[in-house]
């Protein structure tokens, strides 16, 4: 049995080293202070075929690759995507390029012509890349990646405990209002996972009683597992960590690009429910979620569904078919 070594590696930190601290600086402000500005780029990468400084990249993109005698790339990221395509095309490289998107919808930054296969999250997602000319046998739908005790699911979560997550850095739009009143029912219990973000941690820590607020963690599937309920934002593999667990959703105001994708994804499905607008009582409609015991339980099923549809296909399986 052949054995494969496998390595991580930031592809800022290999490209742009002496930026990166800027870069994700950058982004992690235009993402929480300016949607708009972050939703105008997105759409304007993905339109655009142009790589900034190709021929620098080439020579760094080169030595790692022969330092480490890499023959597999596996991408999670659009750039490293467009950057090992444009290397692999200047240098009629043979080297395997497999692209994980992350996302629903697919951005067109994600296509490239040198990808070899594409890991994709849904039979939408696949058709979407029909639509966009990508061959269908470059498509293997096995959805999102999420770690593997998200897939194993022990005994029944706990009564109305309701999980708030809003990714790494804790962001949620318009969340205060809804945890204050959530706050007020007694037989609610609520875990809020700030990531990072320091501030809503402060904010929360032993303010409520019913409130248990926890910083970065790498358990968050344990947190995902026990809850009736997940209060959170839209993304990609958020989406598919409650998909495994079977863990109802509830999207608040979606309001970036790829997450807008994800929240329709979620509505279509009927694995949770995307508040679209802040005219309702949010939390008049969570609890009377969480107090129809049918209606979580379609959406379990529904989360069942999608699993169904996924094909159990590893990277491996596709390269040592020479794919």
């Amino acid at each position: 049995m052949k054995v494969y070594g496998v390595e991580v590696i930031d592809f800022l930190d290999l490209t742009f080293p002496k930026m990166k601290t800027m870069i994700y600086g950058m982004f992690n402000f235009l993402v929480s202070r300016c949607s708009g500005v972050y939703n105008f780029f997105y759409k304007f990468t993905a339109n655009t075929k142009f790589v900034l400084f190709k021929g620098i990249m080439k020579k760094r993109i080169q030595k790692v690759i022969q330092e480490k005698k890499i023959d597999i790339v596996i991408s999670t990221f659009p750039i490293c995507s467009k950057y090992i395509s444009a290397y692999k095309k200047i240098n009629h490289s043979n080297l395997k390029l497999y692209t994980y998107i992350t996302d629903v919808e697919v951005s067109r930054e994600w296509l490239t012509d040198e990808t070899n296969a594409y890991f994709v999250a849904s039979n939408e997602t696949k058709k979407q890349m029909m639509n966009d000319l990508i061959p269908e046998e470059k498509i293997k739908v096995v959805g999102i990646p999420v770690r593997q005790e998200f897939k194993v699911r022990k005994g029944e979560p706990k009564k109305n405990e309701v999980l708030v997550m809003g990714g790494g850095l804790g962001l949620i739009p318009s969340i205060e209002k809804t945890l204050k009143d959530l706050s007020q029912i007694e037989d609610l219990h609520i875990t809020l996972l700030t990531g990072k973000n320091q501030k809503l941690f402060d904010a929360y820590h032993k303010r409520y009683k019913n409130i248990t607020t926890v910083g970065y963690t790498n358990e968050v599937y344990e947190y995902v597992k026990r809850a009736k309920l997940i209060i959170t934002k839209a993304g990609g593999i958020t989406l598919f960590e409650a998909i495994h667990s079977k863990t109802p959703m509830y999207v608040l105001d979606p309001f970036l690009s790829q997450e807008i994708g994800n929240a329709k994804f979620i509505e279509k499905k009927g694995i949770g429910k995307v508040v679209w607008n802040k005219e309702i009582d949010v939390t008049q409609d969570i609890l009377a979620l969480i107090r129809t015991p049918e209606r979580l339980e379609s959406m379990k099923q529904n989360m069942q569904k999608v699993k169904d549809e996924l094909q159990t296909l590893t990277v491996l399986d596709v390269y040592e078919k020479g794919a």
